[in-house]
């Protein structure tokens, strides 16, 4: 009986040790789950989490600066499709002497029409009288008056009108109209006569004409004159 009694004791005292060890590792327990806390944290909120943070950033980054690029590319054309009508006044788009003015109708031939008394251009824009025997040839602006300080002096719109008076092509800021109903009208390029001296190089937006007798002429458009 003894023996069995010692032996039970010892394994009683042998298991004594275990249930200490079992009580030293809950202490390690308490550490087991920090240590899985900390590689779940890491792994799944750092890592991922910096991951996804990161690439919508950049994305969100890239994509505005794009959208701005394209609109600033796009804006230039809108601001060249609508820039001021008015032409630089030292780059001039017409003729600015006689020469230059004949050189220029000689160059486009032989007129596009019969001869022709008084003619409009496209949209009503251009009115011209040709053979009248105190201010033709003549041209008047139905819009785009030409603004001159020197030859209005603030009296009127602009210059409206070029009036061929005694032989001199003169620029006149009217305040009435040389229009009549009925005029005939171009449409395109070329040239206008009125079968005798007079010669108009005719365009959508403008006309350059000269008077072949009088050696004299001018050229008209909507914010741009000049006469010779």
């Amino acid at each position: 009986m003894r023996p069995i009694g010692t032996a039970t004791l010892l394994l009683a005292l042998a298991a004594a040790p275990v249930l200490t060890g079992c009580g030293s590792g809950g202490g390690d327990a308490d550490d087991v789950p920090t240590i899985t806390t900390r590689p779940s944290i890491s792994g799944a909120g750092a890592t991922e989490t910096t991951g996804s943070a990161t690439s919508p950033t950049t994305r969100a980054n890239t994509s505005p600066t794009d959208a701005t690029t394209s609109t600033t590319g796009d804006a230039p054309p809108t601001e060249t499709a609508g820039p001021s009508p008015e032409p630089p006044t030292d780059r001039p788009t017409g003729p600015t002497t006689y020469r230059k003015a004949s050189a220029l109708i000689d160059e486009a031939g032989r007129p596009i029409a019969q001869p022709l008394r008084r003619f409009s251009t496209d949209e009503d824009l251009l009115y011209c009288l040709l053979d009248d025997p105190v201010i033709g040839p003549a041209c008047e602006l139905s819009r785009g008056f030409v603004k001159d300080e020197e030859v209005c002096g603030g009296s009127a719109e602009g210059v409206g009108r070029i009036e061929t008076f005694e032989g001199e092509a003169r620029p006149v800021c009217n305040t009435d109209t040389i229009r009549e109903p009925g005029a005939q009208q171009v449409l395109g390029d070329g040239v206008v006569s009125d079968g005798k001296d007079v010669r108009c190089l005719v365009d959508r937006y403008s006309v350059t004409c000269i008077d072949l007798a009088a050696e004299t002429g001018f050229f008209l458009a909507p914010r741009e004159y000049h006469v010779f």
